[in-house]
């Protein structure tokens, strides 16, 4: 007989990323390092997703999914949405964090399955946060598009400068600047 699973896949995979989000260490992480933050252990997680890969793979498609893929919420205001998006999703908490979180990425560009997943997500982020910036009405902003791929880039980078320890530039702050330069 089967056992019932106690816990759905996105309440584990929320599980996962949390303990990822809060680890301190540089190094590469292991399911057994995940496992006890999620509640089951390792062994249940190859069960469940077949290995650290299928893992990954389903924590990618959980980050895309949750990416919003639509206009802004009528009536909301696109400056509020924009900067509380930006600080979920681009503030690394520390240099380990965002060591980890680019480290993540630089692993899941060599496997292509994760890269096309990467590669959508991206997309989608950069269509997003066009679709932000547009209902801001900067006169400045000729296009969208681009200044949501330029932005996007331009967070990327904020990551890299807190992993490697160089000046602490938050993604609120790379944000604030493109604003300014698009006034």
């Amino acid at each position: 007989m089967v056992r019932p699973r106690r816990l759905e896949d996105d309440e584990l995979l929320a599980r996962i990323v949390t303990a990822l989000e809060q680890r301190t260490e540089r190094t590469p992480w292991s399911l057994a390092d995940v496992a006890p933050a999620a509640g089951i252990g390792p062994a249940a997680l190859i069960k469940r997703f077949g290995s650290k890969a299928g893992l990954l793979q389903a924590l990618t498609r959980r980050w895309v999914d949750l990416i919003p893929d639509s206009d802004p919420i009528d009536g909301a205001d696109a400056r509020s949405q924009l900067r509380a998006y930006v600080a979920r999703e681009f503030g690394a908490e520390s240099a380990p964090g965002a060591i980890h979180a680019l480290s993540e990425v630089v692993g899941e560009l060599s496997d292509p399955a994760l890269a096309e997943l990467l590669a959508e997500g991206w997309a989608r982020q950069a269509r997003w946060l066009g679709r932000l910036l547009a209902g801001m009405g900067l006169p400045n902003l000729h296009d969208p598009v681009v200044g949501g791929e330029m932005l996007l880039d331009a967070l990327h980078g904020s990551l890299f400068r807190s992993a490697v320890g160089l000046e602490q530039t938050s993604p609120l702050i790379t944000l604030d600047r493109f604003l300014e330069m698009w006034k």
